[in-house]
């Protein structure tokens, strides 16, 4: 059976535009207190902009550079500030969670918001956030989908019984259960080839990461068709049309303004945050072993082409391009590489003001 794929667009929008944040921070630059305020912040920004939602990943330990092990206790926080904005976990990484306890506070935070939750999901691809929950790397494909099976259970079912390799549960009667009927939408990360098929051949909408597994136009439409025709074939009916794409950000007042930000920042944020991706050799991790080569020694040229940088007329360029390539909501990771708040927020106000004004039906 088919499970819930994702809202459709809204009438109206042609390129829905939302919000990610990875939690990086460097400490040598501001606390961590300062940060988590600062996000809050951009939260309650990004609303009164109008972009569609925000997203906050979950990562572990001081190796990460990244501080929220909790996407949902930060959104937890955003909720309360916030009356509209869809607010998302980007991704919450399920072999190092136990999968009970995440949907008590998934459906916890779906009350908190008042139904505004959206669930990424990934299996997680860093060595050192395994090793530190004791999880061995060469199970957590599987450990991915059963936790999903058990989350996905204890929200539908009144009764939820499981007898899985690693998860095992008897009458489960969950409490609270979502608002959202019969669960808040649910989006896969796919950043490995074939990720993306394999969640279409279960129901699963995905979230796709241009700059892994699909770096052209090209290769994004092939994904995008081979997964519709997947998902149609197994049997669940209409795919998905809102399947959102991370991309990194940074608009600037002027062109050579963002490259020069984005080149500080991705020096800053590559140096530390390829070391501690898998390394090569590691089983079922080939892809993502891959990536994390080519960024840790890849120029500014090569990543503005899997990004967006620019000012607004450079940038609205660059979204016509994914729109082109079938893409129809971009997830924009604008704070990485340690860009400060005020630049940050200027980066939202820019690609607000000049950017998604022409991807609604108003300027089509």
């Amino acid at each position: 059976m088919a499970c819930d794929a994702g809202s459709a667009l809204e009438v109206g929008v042609i390129v829905r535009f939302s919000v990610l944040t990875l939690g990086d921070n460097y400490p040598a630059l501001r606390s961590h207190r300062q940060f988590y305020g600062e996000v809050i912040d951009e939260a309650i920004v990004a609303e009164a902009l109008g972009y569609w939602g925000f997203w906050v990943g979950e990562h572990h330990f001081d190796a990460s550079q990244r501080v929220f092990p909790s996407p949902q206790m930060m959104l937890a926080a955003i909720a309360q500030r916030t009356e509209r904005i869809r607010l998302g976990t980007g991704v919450s990484i399920l072999p190092v969670n136990d999968p009970i306890r995440l949907a008590e506070d998934l459906a916890s935070l779906d009350l908190l918001s008042q139904g505004r939750v959206d669930v990424g999901v990934g299996r997680g691809y860093q060595p050192h956030e395994f090793a530190g929950f004791n999880v061995d790397i060469n199970t957590t494909k599987d450990r991915f989908w059963e936790a999903l099976e058990v989350i996905r259970g204890v929200w539908t079912e009144e009764q939820f019984s499981y007898n899985g390799d690693f998860y095992q549960c008897r009458d489960i009667d969950l409490l609270p259960r979502p608002i959202q009927q019969p669960h808040p939408p649910i989006w896969i990360a796919a950043a490995s080839p074939g990720s993306a098929q394999e969640a279409a051949s279960r129901g699963y909408a995905f979230s796709g990461a241009p700059f892994a597994s699909a770096r052209s136009p090209e290769d994004i439409r092939s994904q995008l068709e081979e997964y519709d025709q997947v998902f149609r074939d197994a049997g669940h009916g209409e795919p998905p049309k809102d399947l959102p794409h991370v991309v990194w950000c940074h608009v600037a007042d002027t062109t050579a303004q963002a490259l020069a930000n984005a080149e500080r920042g991705m020096k800053l944020k590559l140096d530390s945050a390829t070391k501690v991706w898998t390394p090569p050799g590691t089983k079922g991790y080939d892809a993502m072993a891959k990536i994390g080569k080519f960024l840790a020694t890849a120029t500014i040229d090569q990543l503005d082409e899997l990004s967006i940088f620019g000012d607004p007329d450079r940038c609205r360029e660059r979204v016509e391009v994914y729109k082109s390539a079938g893409v129809r909501h971009l997830m924009l990771y604008f704070d990485w590489g340690g860009l400060s708040h005020d630049e940050t927020v200027h980066a939202l106000e820019l690609f607000a003001d000049g950017v998604m004004p022409h991807f609604s039906d108003e300027l089509a």
